[in-house]
């Protein structure tokens, strides 16, 4: 009876790792995403396989600001990503991280930001590819 014990909580600890490594590889997809639609400004859509433009544009929270670092370098900018806690199921999951980003004029006057805004990010899996299906992010 004892080694029937010890092998389901083997068993158990096997799937709870797996559980973890893909919780782990959406996070880590949808942190290479949110980085590349930050360092683009939303444009070069270098995961058109798993997101759509217009989401991926949404990723770029630096966007809607009345100034802007691109082709500006006397602007400053503060930015700090987290990185995405995910939970899944068969079917798709969910990971959502949290951003600050700020933004300084020339005279080092802050004048824009977001502070700890949290952003959901919903995916489906499609065989073995992450697809992207919605972007949440909290008012």
């Amino acid at each position: 009876m004892k080694k029937g014990k010890k092998m389901i909580l083997l068993c158990l600890a096997v799937l709870f790792l797996l559980y973890i490594c893909e919780s782990v590889y959406i996070g880590a997809k949808v942190f290479a995403m949110v980085k590349g639609s930050y360092a683009t400004y939303g444009g070069d859509n270098t995961y058109a396989d798993m997101v759509s433009d217009e989401i991926y544009r949404k990723m770029c929270y630096r966007n809607g600001y009345l100034i802007s670092s691109q082709g500006n370098t006397s602007v400053k900018e503060i930015n700090r990503l987290l990185f995405p806690l995910a939970c899944h199921w068969i079917t798709g999951g969910k990971a959502t991280y949290w951003y600050t980003y700020e933004i300084y004029d020339d005279s080092n006057e802050l004048v824009g930001g977001s502070w700890n805004i949290p952003v959901t990010i919903t995916v489906e899996f499609s065989g073995s590819r992450l697809i992207v299906t919605d972007y949440y992010e909290a008012p």
